[in-house]
């Protein structure tokens, strides 16, 4: 426009860097949108196991951060052989630091944050892949709010997945730009690789990925002559991934061989072939959840994804048409490379190559298949549908060019109150296993985790609780005793007991007491069956065998063979449950055993036993109290001091009951395995209560 004669001045731009924040600011509101109810979630699923139960997170001491780098990330609970000390530190920190202690607002509070920071790296991407700054806004869009994301985000255990990400995604960064830069630039670039290589790959194993990633972009995008200079990346990045594999191997030598179970990745089982097709389908399911993620799962555990068995019924046909579409994918990524689209070579390779740490495909993970392995994969993903949408608004022209944006629009909205909903599922763990086993109806795990959940709430569901438990078994009943889970039978044994035990007719009882029984007793049978095929891998491996098995089970069995009069049974299996976990609950379920045998006094010791294994149990000294008084009135058992009563050790029978005690207890911890506990229970019994020393020997 010109005014007077003279040429307007072209408007002052804004600085590029408020463009990009502007933008970044509107996509962290939409993210914090789709999960503004994410922060309602409890400690569901195995959250309570990686915070609640791990003692590693009570303080931030130099002994605490020693075990998280020398021991397993779900010390002391399970073997899987999984090393993860980052994530774990960020709990440390959540619970010690940040005091949120058992509180899970703050650990979602981070994992939005990590989120955010993961949205803005994908941000960073596009600009670099797309040279667009509404379709890499677009980008970031689509993938942070896409309902498969909300496992990784909403549930605090996938945080291992989000800082993963934010290594490959920030170490992808760093590598393409110090492919482009010289001098100091270059080195700053390359220590940032250095550093997001380590956060990746010490904060989940599949953050190897970050390696596939780069070499993704170097062939798909990177220019040929300019190798030279990319291969100082791989060498940074080398450095940390050999101290992590050091590390990793280093706690693997020390720690019993992990042994990945069937029903949880029926693929260890499976021929090559079968197994091979299966791991094709399940990439195929990933796609289609992508594609209409309406049902969801916390869980695909054995049978939900039945392995490839060549009568091409559905679920073989499901396998073949993946591969057909696998197959085809690699072909469209050799013909874009070819013609000059590497953008979109790019997108379909680091989805095949994000995944491919837990695709099942190179070596069996430990599961079949989770939605939270999709957290870093999902961006191929995301990033194909944008290269279709900017595809499509070229060729369109007139009214429907905005056609394309209008639908990516349309896609954001609809992906992110799909999140919002899905965040409603992870409220509590009744809701999310309510809508897993809606979701995934033949995964046996949910339907038992549910049973147990039932059960045990106040007040309890008994009916529907004995239904999913015989869902589960019902699945389970057709694999061998070595392939099987014996937790789900224990759960359903627990679940008939109890029901049972509600019912006012003593032969009613009695039927769900025998079929309790035969549920847990297939759980014991399994049980032995898994302890000796875990220590054949043990064995092979040159480590000793272990003394292992399910506790739980043991107990319940004991409770069961008492109500159905198999005295002797019971206090073999409450024996032999308590030489695996030493808890005050074997000695009160055995002192029953002895009272309904009129053995007061054996009673009277096992109660005695319990309250050294836990002197804190004001339940057990109470219980100890109530039997003198009931079978010992007129002894000197009891003394009254004020208004309350508390049995009298100076008392010679309580005496001779607390020495018996101490040594079943010394001899308890030293079968378990555990000599300093079975020493200091001596030491208190010899020192501390005035028994014979030789009753220790």
């Amino acid at each position: 426009m010109e005014l007077s004669g003279k040429r307007e001045a072209p408007p002052r731009r804004a600085p590029q860097w408020w463009r990009h924040a502007a933008i970044l600011v509107g996509l962290g509101i939409a993210a914090l949108a789709a999960y503004s109810n994410s922060f309602q979630a409890s400690l569901t699923f195995d959250n309570h196991i990686a915070i609640q139960q791990d003692a590693r997170l009570r303080a931030a001491t130099p002994e605490n951060l020693r075990r998280i780098f020398t021991e397993e990330y779900w010390y002391p609970n399970l073997i899987t052989g999984l090393y993860r000390p980052l994530t774990t530190l960020s709990y440390l920190a959540n619970y010690a630091l940040l005091g949120n202690g058992e509180d899970p607002a703050g650990y979602h509070w981070v994992n939005l944050a990590l989120h955010a920071v993961n949205l803005a790296l994908v941000y960073v991407l596009g600009l670099l892949l797309l040279s667009s700054v509404r379709w890499a806004a677009v980008l970031a869009a689509l993938w942070a709010l896409h309902p498969l994301l909300t496992e990784s985000v909403t549930n605090i255990v996938g945080r291992a997945d989000e800082l993963a990400a934010l290594g490959v995604l920030a170490g992808l960064v760093c590598h393409i730009r110090g492919g482009r830069a010289a001098g100091l630039g270059k080195l700053a670039w390359l220590a940032g690789l250095a550093l997001a290589a380590a956060v990746a790959v010490f904060s989940k194993e599949s953050g190897v990925a970050i390696v596939a990633a780069m070499l993704c972009y170097d062939l798909a995008c990177g220019r040929w002559e300019s190798w030279r200079g990319r291969l100082a990346g791989y060498a940074v990045v080398a450095a940390p991934l050999a101290v992590f594999f050091f590390l990793r191997g280093r706690m693997l030598g020390n720690m019993a061989e992990p042994v990945t179970l069937f029903v949880d990745n029926p693929l260890v089982g499976a021929p090559p072939v079968a197994g091979a097709l299966t791991a094709v389908k399940v990439i195929g399911n990933y796609v289609w959840l992508y594609l209409w993620p309406a049902r969801l799962s916390c869980d695909y555990s054995y049978n939900q994804i039945p392995v490839f068995r060549g009568a091409f019924d559905w679920h073989d046909m499901a396998a073949l048409a993946s591969l057909a579409a696998c197959l085809g994918a690699v072909f469209l990524a050799i013909r874009a490379w070819r013609s000059g689209r590497k953008t979109a070579c790019f997108a379909i390779a680091f989805f095949f190559a994000a995944l491919a740490p837990t695709a099942n495909l190179l070596f069996h993970a430990g599961s079949i298949m989770a939605e939270r392995w999709m957290y870093l994969p999902s961006l191929g993903l995301a990033l194909g549908v944008v290269l279709g949408l900017a595809s499509a608004e070229r060729r369109l022209g007139g009214a429907w060019k905005k056609a394309p944006l209008a639908a990516a629009g349309v896609l954001c909205l609809a992906w992110g109150a799909r999140s919002y909903d899905r965040n409603m599922d992870w409220r509590d763990q009744q809701t999310l296993l309510e809508s897993a086993v809606e979701a995934a109806p033949q995964s046996f795990r949910t339907h038992s985790m549910l049973a147990n959940q039932l059960a045990t709430a106040s007040p309890p569901s008994l009916d529907d609780a004995v239904l999913e438990a015989g869902r589960s078994t019902a699945v389970l009943d057709k694999l061998g005793d070595e392939e099987n889970f014996a937790l789900a039978y224990s759960v359903a044994g627990m679940c008939y007991r109890l029901k049972g035990q509600s019912l006012p007719d003593a032969a009613g009882s009695q039927a769900w007491y025998r079929r309790a029984l035969a549920a847990l007793e297939r759980a014991r049978r399994i049980d032995l069956a898994q302890r000796d095929r875990f220590n054949r891998a043990n064995l092979a491996h040159g480590k000793g065998p272990v003394q292992g098995g399910l506790a739980a089970l043991y107990l319940d069995l004991g409770a069961v063979q008492r109500l159905l009069g198999l005295s002797r049974e019971a206090l073999e299996s409450l024996d032999y449950g308590r030489m695996l976990s030493p808890r005050p609950e074997f000695s009160e379920e055995k002192s029953q055993v002895y009272r309904d045998l009129g053995q007061p006094e054996q009673a009277a010791v096992a109660l005695l036993e319990g309250m050294m294994m836990d002197p804190n149990s004001q339940r057990v000294a109470a219980g100890v109290v109530r039997l003198y008084r009931e079978t010992a009135p007129l002894s000197c058992a009891v003394e009254t001091i004020g208004a309350n009563y508390a049995f009298n050790t100076r008392c010679p029978l309580v005496h001779a009951h607390v020495c018996q005690a101490a040594q079943n207890v010394a001899a308890a911890w030293r079968a378990a395995g555990d000599m300093e506990q079975a020493a200091a229970a001596a030491q208190t019994g010899i020192r501390g209560l005035g028994c014979a020393a030789d009753l220790f020997q």
